[in-house]
């Protein structure tokens, strides 16, 4: 039985991103299939090397070819993409189970709706993207049967205060609470 958690982390080069490599080096069960560095391309290339992960994603074009040169040159097999479409492509792929979306503001709420409508477990560091659009992401989060998992402190604070009917862990807890509001 195979019981490997595959996770693309969008953001991996900024701190959420490097915490979460380092709790997937705790953890055995974790697999990277895909990894996301903005411009930090020296970082996203010793990462590519230590993970091995199906995909990377940058910003940039040269930037994605400096990246899969470097990776050609190491053995790397990795495949190099940039832009928006491709952080979109690697957290809908089929062979990702969860997604951190790390990506700071409005250039992380594409992805993030990707992985929402693809039905992944969603582990969302981006609060732009509830502020942004969260009627929006809670309405795919529910059309494809996502699991969101705040991890912005804030809003991980209010998720453990919630019962667990509205914590995800089934029930109608609309009866308790309707609405929630958080200040800037």
């Amino acid at each position: 039985m195979n019981n490997l958690r595959r996770i693309c982390i969008l953001g991996s080069t900024g701190s959420i991103g490097q915490s979460t490599l380092a709790v997937v080096d705790a953890n055995p069960t974790f697999e990277v299939v895909a990894l996301s560095g903005h411009r930090n391309i020296d970082l996203l290339l010793q990462q590519c090397l230590k993970y091995r992960p199906k995909m990377a994603i940058v910003s940039r074009s040269e930037d994605a070819k400096g990246l899969a040169d470097s990776l050609k040159s190491a053995g790397s097999k990795v495949e190099v993409m940039w832009g928006a479409d491709a952080l979109s492509t690697a957290a809908s792929d089929d062979s990702v189970d969860m997604v951190m979306a790390a990506i700071v503001g409005a250039a992380g709420l594409e992805s993030t709706l990707a992985a929402a409508r693809a039905g992944k477990t969603l582990l969302l560091a981006n609060k732009e993207s509830l502020v942004m659009s969260g009627d929006l992401l809670f309405r795919e989060i529910q059309a494809s049967g996502a699991t969101l998992i705040p991890i912005d402190s804030e809003h991980n604070a209010i998720f453990q205060c919630l019962p667990q009917n509205l914590s995800g862990q089934g029930g109608d807890g609309t009866k308790y609470v309707s609405k929630i509001a958080l200040t800037a």
